[in-house]
């Protein structure tokens, strides 16, 4: 299964990869719904390294649990697009029983915008859970394109 986005942004491309590469950003875009925490005693880094996992936890509205994952990212080039690929994968609790491969595309747009497209697909033991889950999927990733919109603009330094 899988959610995706195909989005233009008010800021430009290495903006919008760079603000891609921030863990702030990746919290900022899914809070509510979404709570994202550092398992690492020094918390998040300033931006994610390529191939360092990072391990986190995430709870719903920051009170139900949905278990630990890592960060694992990988950056590369598809027909010149930048493509980043987070190849991370559950450790604990709901996400230990999916396994997920998150990918985001920036292309630039005239007018220093950025086409922005993410898709995260996912598969689940068992698969029905991933039925039942796509929904709120549906809903968080709603979200985190109208949060990537009003914050965007802000990415331009």
């Amino acid at each position: 299964m899988h959610v995706g986005l195909r989005i233009e942004l008010d800021a430009p491309v290495d903006a919008v990869r760079d603000a891609l590469l921030r863990p702030s950003v990746m919290v900022a875009v899914t809070k509510p719904f979404l709570v994202y925490r550092s398992l690492d005693p020094d918390g998040f880094p300033e931006h994610w390294t390529p191939h360092d996992p990072h391990p986190i936890s995430a709870s719903t509205f920051g009170v139900l649990p949905s278990g630990s994952s890592h960060v694992d990212i990988d950056l590369h080039e598809t027909e010149g697009v930048p493509v980043q690929v987070d190849r991370g994968g559950g450790t604990s609790g709901l996400f230990a029983r999916m396994d997920m491969r998150h990918r985001m595309a920036v292309s630039a747009l005239p007018g220093g915008r950025t086409l922005f497209r993410d898709r995260l697909t996912y598969r689940t033991r068992p698969a029905l859970l991933g039925v039942a889950l796509w929904p709120g999927m549906w809903v968080i990733w709603q979200w985190r394109a109208f949060r990537m919109r009003a914050l965007a603009p802000t990415w331009r330094a």
